[in-house]
Parts: structure tokens; C-alpha cells; sequence
């Protein structure tokens, strides 16, 4: 008996009524959500190199920077409610995720 290497195929282009497979919707959710943390990535390292982002990003959380960095509404709030002060724990934040914080959250409001 012999063993063919087959390679998947996912047609991921939308279709009319659906995205044209079973579990798109978690698909499609990790497509975009590694995209998003790409940008995130690097408003990071702009925040690095140019005190200007910096201050707007650690210092008054812009909206206007964010929306230059194509983020969405939901991670615009998630990133405007971290509690840091400084870009180091920011960066922390962030690698930690928006679950940690719900979690957090949580843990506060059971105490």
C-alpha cells in the first residue's frame, strides 16, 4: 500500500451566502487578527523611534494614530484601556493580549 502526499485546498474568497466553508468565521478571525497584531507590531517600534508617536501613544492613547495604523474600533478601545505607563509596560500589554485584561477585569470585580 502506498501513501500519496495530498495538499489541502481552501477556497477562502467569500461566497454569496457565506464564506463557503465550515469554522470560516474562526479562519477568518485569525487571518485578520495576526493582521491586526502585524500593525500593532509596528506602531510599537514606530513608538520606539520617534518620540512623537511615543507620546502619542503611551501619553494620550490618539485615536488619530490609530486609525492611520488601519485598527480596528475594537482593538482601539482594548488599546486605549491599558493601564501603562510607560512603553515597556505597554509592550507588555499588549503581548499579553486583550484576554489577560478581561481576565483581569474579572478577577478585580470578584474580589
Amino acid at each position: 500500500m502506498s501513501t500519496l502526499k495530498q495538499s489541502m485546498v481552501m477556497d477562502v474568497t467569500p461566497w454569496p451566502n457565506g464564506r463557503g466553508f465550515s469554522g470560516a468565521d474562526a479562519w477568518w478571525n485569525y487571518v485578520l487578527g495576526k493582521e491586526e497584531r502585524r500593525r500593532i507590531d509596528q506602531l510599537l517600534g514606530m513608538a520606539l523611534l520617534d518620540p512623537d508617536i511615543h507620546d502619542r501613544l503611551v501619553e494620550h492613547r490618539d485615536r488619530t494614530l490609530f486609525d492611520a495604523f488601519q485598527l480596528s474600533v475594537e482593538t482601539q478601545a482594548w488599546l486605549t484601556a491599558i493601564p501603562a505607563r510607560t512603553l515597556p509596560e505597554f509592550a507588555q500589554a499588549v503581548v499579553a493580549g486583550p484576554q489577560a485584561a478581561k481576565r483581569r477585569i474579572t478577577t478585580q470585580e470578584a474580589a
